[in-house]
């Protein structure tokens, strides 16, 4: 275990391991987040000629 973290916190080879790793870590979470958002939220087309979008 103490090889493991030596090579993740004392080299570039592990530090780019952390980073990269990251990355992806957070990409996937915002995938599945939007994928929720998404599905609560759904398209519901342009909106009609009445509806400017001002709130009066």
């Amino acid at each position: 275990m103490d090889g493991i973290f030596t090579f993740l916190f004392s080299t570039r080879a592990g530090l780019a391991v952390l980073f990269f790793g990251g990355i992806v870590i957070i990409g996937i979470i915002a995938f599945v987040t939007e994928k929720r958002t998404h599905q609560m939220y759904v398209d519901r087309g342009p909106a009609s000629e009445d509806e400017d979008g001002w709130i009066l």
